[in-house]
């Protein structure tokens, strides 16, 4: 699972690097930044608190 976590963390890097490079002319580029940023937090923890479930549960 550690995989998994590692490498969404890398695609939503490259994707937050790719957006801000393309969109960075937009005028709402802020919002749409921050947006991007906690979507990829969010995910991460969902992934993260869902590994920690199925591994307690394995014991």
């Amino acid at each position: 699972m550690k995989k998994l976590l590692l490498i969404n963390a890398i695609v939503w890097a490259a994707l937050i690097i790719v957006a801000s490079i393309l969109f960075k002319d937009v005028p709402e580029y802020n919002y749409f930044f921050l947006g991007l940023v906690f979507a990829a937090g969010l995910m991460n923890s969902l992934i993260y608190s869902h590994s920690r479930k199925s591994e307690r549960s394995r014991c």
